[in-house]
């Protein structure tokens, strides 16, 4: 029996050292994770904002043009601020 319990022991330890194992590196990898989700959270607003900028800038432009008959004083100015 002692055998037998030396293979038991052995096997114990072994999974126990692979949970610690798995633990920490789950640990590891959601602490990355985490901190690439800040900084892609930080610079998209931004993206977001000049995407939707552009968005507008085009439809302005293709709304003006098909209004001929106003006047060029007359046409929306759009200012986008750049990121």
């Amino acid at each position: 029996m002692a055998p037998t319990l030396r293979i038991v022991v052995r096997m114990l330890a072994i999974g126990a050292i692979l949970v610690i194992i798995a633990v920490v590196s789950r640990q590891v990898y959601l602490q990355v994770t985490a901190d690439a989700d800040l900084a892609g959270a930080v610079e998209e607003p931004a993206e977001m904002m000049l995407i939707r900028c552009e968005t507008m800038h085009h439809h302005l432009q293709n709304q003006n043009r098909r209004a001929d008959a106003v006047a060029a004083d007359e046409l929306p100015r759009v200012r986008c601020r750049e990121s």
